[in-house]
């Protein structure tokens, strides 16, 4: 069963990390883009805005955070009109739901069998060469992200297929329907928690989007051995 898991973590990975890899690195950039507006533009009171007010049209570095959110959310391929399917929409969509099955068999692989193995899944070797330096960067940090990356998946999957958003509901269906659309952008973005939660699902945004490059290495290495 582990050597399932495994083959379906790496024949996942190889062929998609790198949508990972800008999916995670552009979701990364999005979560302090009020911020960084504020700062580029301290004239304008941000926080008082609307998402998509028109008037951030004319704000300083609006233009490559739009740009960020059309690559992070449908590969440039924006949708004529909200809702409708697009390539890069399927795209981002289905490869959220592969990141989501590969995070999970992660874990499964992670899974220490005795107490001396959690100890080596849950730190880094500085000491041991390179490949272990990688690899123990790759299955330990990795798993220490993969909370939050999930969240982040589980979540972005609403606006991606209507079967999830009304599994998702089910369950969450103690949001008001009117809170819904707030409560679902908070959970996905890290501000429900303020400062902290933003930070921290940045760190883990980016550590997601370094996994598949550090998976890339770690396999060429292996190949290159045989």
């Amino acid at each position: 069963m582990r050597r399932f898991i495994h083959h379906l973590h790496l024949w996942i990975s190889l062929p998609l990390g790198i949508l990972f890899s800008v999916i995670c690195l552009t979701g990364a950039i999005l979560v302090f883009e009020d911020e960084t507006l504020q700062l580029l533009n301290p004239h304008v009171d941000i926080s008082s805005m609307k998402k998509h007010d028109p008037a951030k049209r004319e704000l300083a570095g609006y233009g490559f955070f739009r740009n960020t959110l059309r690559l992070h959310r449908w590969l440039l391929d924006s949708p004529a009109k909200k809702g409708e399917r697009t390539l890069g929409k399927e795209v981002v969509g289905y490869g959220t739901l592969a990141m989501g099955v590969v995070l999970t068999s992660g874990v499964i692989l992670w899974w220490p069998r005795n107490r001396k193995v959690l100890k080596n899944r849950l730190t880094v070797s500085y000491t041991k060469g390179w490949r272990r330096f990688w690899y123990d960067s790759h299955v330990s940090v990795g798993f220490y992200a993969t909370l939050l990356l999930l969240v982040m998946c589980i979540t972005g999957l609403v606006w991606s297929f209507p079967w999830w958003r009304e599994a998702f509901w089910a369950v969450f269906d103690f949001v008001p329907p009117e809170e819904r659309k707030r409560f679902l952008y908070t959970l996905h973005t890290g501000l429900w928690g303020g400062t902290v939660t933003q930070v921290l699902y940045f760190l883990a945004a980016l550590i997601g989007a370094a996994l598949p490059l550090t998976g890339y290495y770690l396999w060429w290495k292996k190949q290159r051995r045989h």
